[in-house]
């Protein structure tokens, strides 16, 4: 297994609970169970950075300001666990600007690879959405997950994928397939946890 250390993570959905286009701080809610895995693999040297389109701006249905009030309260709940987000971008664009930005093209990418000196080859590109997944093998991260909260669900049956017999399972190779389908973003992160303490136990 590559030695992930950059844990790359859409937010509605995937991060936090879905609201229709989210402008209220007050709903902003973490996922459950994310913020234990979150906390052990901070502890292990992974970084974890947002990457979000929020069409609701460049659709005129909240504002910049919206979004860095609901991103600032993100950040607290955050920081109430013990966890740090090493940085965040977002696309305020809609689907009709045709921008670089916006996922699955890679603008995003680039903006926190270029700030934050992130590779690749050491990320993990986790979403809700195929367009989550294509943004992540698009860049060349090590693997793609898809959680099944917020849109995953609708997203798996886009891929072809069925619903999974247990938490987390993973895929067959194929077109626009992640590497792993997930309950959700907790399960996965146990997983990562395991994964980087047994390649920690042997390198002692």
């Amino acid at each position: 297994m590559t030695d992930i250390d950059t844990i790359l993570l859409d937010r509605d959905g995937t991060l936090i609970e879905e609201r229709h286009y989210l402008s209220d701080p007050a709903l902003v809610a973490l996922i459950p169970g994310v913020a234990a895995p979150m906390r052990r693999l901070a502890g292990l040297g992974c970084r974890f950075y947002l990457a979000s389109n929020q069409s609701g701006i460049g659709r005129g249905l909240f504002s910049e300001d919206d979004y860095r009030r609901v991103h600032a309260r993100l950040v607290d709940l955050l920081l109430a666990e013990d966890i740090v987000l090493g940085g965040a971008a977002h696309c305020p664009h809609s689907p009709e600007d045709e921008c670089g930005c916006r996922k699955p093209r890679i603008g995003l990418w680039q903006e926190l690879a270029a700030n934050f000196g992130l590779s690749p080859q050491k990320t993990v590109m986790i979403g809700d959405k195929v367009a989550d997944i294509r943004f992540g093998q698009a860049i060349g991260c090590a693997e793609t997950v898809l959680v099944l909260t917020g849109h995953g669900l609708d997203a798996a049956r886009k891929l072809g994928l069925d619903a999974p017999g247990a938490p987390l399972q993973r895929c067959a190779p194929g077109p626009g397939r992640p590497t792993w389908l997930a309950s959700d973003l907790g399960r996965y992160l146990e997983h990562l946890v395991q994964k980087k303490e047994h390649v920690h136990a042997h390198r002692i």
